[in-house]
């Protein structure tokens, strides 16, 4: 694999407030990436620099290694986008997919090329001559997506591709990027706040949170379900009958999904009862590695099945003797909490 995007320095500014701020970030081709993060974390903005829709007010973005603030048609054509919401015309389905090719002149085949692109979206032929308004919402997300599909892009970006769509169809959008990287070598970024989903798909993720990039390595996800206590806040069970109350989350739902950074994990060995704290939990060390752009060692461990991870410098390390396997004690400071 080699570098497809480099960013440096970049930040999106709209109305005068700084609403993207990426120092670094390296991109590999021919992966699927994912990008999480609450709503408002900039994936979005992201997305409008990457597909080069816009030009980011600050910094550089390169592409195959070379500076893309001329956006030449070779790379406009290169790099498609499926926007959250998107738009199709006011004609047939096969009139839908064969737009993009029409505009760059490649009428070869067409015939040919809708089949293929249907077959990856999991539609037959028949499809084609339906009418935009005869299809259901998942339908119409994967027309969509078969329209950029048949342009055989080289990296397709997608803006919460499984939003508001049946578990069927999301199932089915799956199967064609995986076709896509399988066939084309198309590198695939995606958002989506279907976390399960996008956790099966993906080789790497990226996380943004307040449109700044926090590196995926050092965010912990929990997962639906949660159950309410008698104060109405958000508790989290686990199988080993821990649980973890979170405080102020009376108006959160059951199938949210929580965010904490690693730096506001504390784990060690002594007893549960030295960290005096509510949030302490029992856990077990499954790996120590070092992290390719950190001095810090990252701690993997679980709690009741659930993976979780932190940080720890070498001098702790050594202190502590930690070695996978080992028990420690856990403490999560819930007031630092985010939701997605």
């Amino acid at each position: 694999m080699s570098d497809l995007y480099k960013l440096e320095n970049v930040e999106q500014h709209y109305d005068g407030k700084k609403v993207l701020s990426i120092k670094e970030l390296t991109l590999q081709d021919n992966q699927i990436i994912g990008f999480f993060g609450p709503n408002g974390s900039g994936k979005s903005t992201l997305f409008s620099l990457l597909s080069f829709i816009n030009k980011p007010t600050l910094g550089n973005i390169y592409y195959n290694g070379e500076r893309s603030d001329s956006r030449t048609s070779e790379i406009r054509h290169s790099v498609v986008i499926v926007p959250q919401n998107p738009y199709l015309l006011k004609r047939t389905v096969y009139e839908n997919i064969i737009y993009g090719l029409k505009i760059r002149k490649e009428t070869k085949e067409l015939d040919e090329q809708v089949q293929e692109a249907l077959n990856l979206v999991g539609l037959d032929s028949s499809f084609s001559n339906r009418k935009w308004s005869q299809l259901s919402g998942g339908e119409a997300q994967r027309v969509a997506l078969a329209a950029r599909l048949i342009l055989k892009p080289k990296v397709l970006i997608l803006d919460e591709p499984t939003s508001g769509v049946d578990t069927n169809s999301a199932q089915l959008i799956k199967e064609a990027i995986l076709l896509a990287k399988q066939k084309y070598n198309t590198t695939i970024l995606i958002s989506s706040h279907d976390h399960n989903w996008l956790n099966h798909i993906c080789d790497r993720r990226v996380a943004l949170f307040q449109g700044e990039l926090v590196e995926s390595g050092s965010i912990n996800l929990l997962f639906a379900p949660w159950k309410k206590s008698n104060c109405g806040n958000l508790v989290k069970e686990f199988i080993d009958g821990q649980k973890l109350l979170i405080p102020n989350t009376q108006d959160k739902k059951r199938d949210s999904v929580m965010m904490i950074n690693s730096d506001y994990i504390v784990i060690d060995r002594q007893n549960k009862d030295d960290l005096n704290n509510e949030s302490t939990l029992e856990a077990t060390v499954s790996s120590i590695h070092q992290q390719q752009t950190d001095e810090n060692l990252l701690v993997e461990f679980t709690v009741g099945g659930v993976c979780f991870n932190t940080k720890l410098d070498r001098n702790k390390m050594q202190r502590s003797l930690l070695l996978p396997g080992d028990n420690i004690n856990v403490s999560i400071d819930t007031s630092k909490v985010c939701w997605i």
